[in-house]
């Protein structure tokens, strides 16, 4: 889910009219649509639209990334459940993977590793799955030196 400006119309022939949004606010909605398979979570949302409801929903930041076709990394939100009704559970998948991802940027592998070993074996979270993979990878090969921790994604 994603917010801001957009062109919204409607398009096609007397016959054939449709009615339809474009610009970069849908196309990075569009792209985060299908971030939430890279993640295996069930709802995305941008720095944005966090900054909007996070009074009202249970978030954690999962990632600071950049869709394809874009080069500005935009920082992405899970929302997890309404605040009122937020379980315990989630409290605490939520600040267990806040502490791996604080690790993870700053490079303290092993330390994010404990982390998201813990989200993972205690509530089987695919995020922290997901950046174990990473971590993995970046113990073997790590990264540049000017490695700024944002994702590039390279599929739709």
């Amino acid at each position: 889910i994603n917010t801001g400006n957009v062109v919204f119309g409607s398009v096609g022939a007397r016959d054939r009219m449709d009615l339809t949004s474009i610009g970069d606010t849908v196309n990075l909605a569009a792209r985060l649509e299908g971030a939430n398979k890279e993640y295996g979570s069930k709802s995305i949302i941008t720095e944005a639209v966090y900054n909007r409801v996070k009074e009202f929903f249970l978030c954690r930041e999962l990632d600071f990334i950049a869709v394809k076709g874009k080069t500005e990394p935009v920082r992405i939100f899970e929302i997890l459940q309404e605040s009122p009704r937020a379980q315990p559970k989630l409290e605490k998948i939520k600040e267990t993977f806040e502490i791996g991802l604080i690790a993870y940027r700053d490079r303290q592998w092993e330390k994010a590793a404990i982390a998201f070993r813990k989200n993972v074996a205690d509530f089987k979270d695919a995020p922290s799955a997901v950046y174990l993979e990473r971590i993995n990878h970046f113990t073997k090969n790590p990264p540049a030196d000017d490695w700024d921790g944002v994702f590039r994604m390279t599929v739709k």
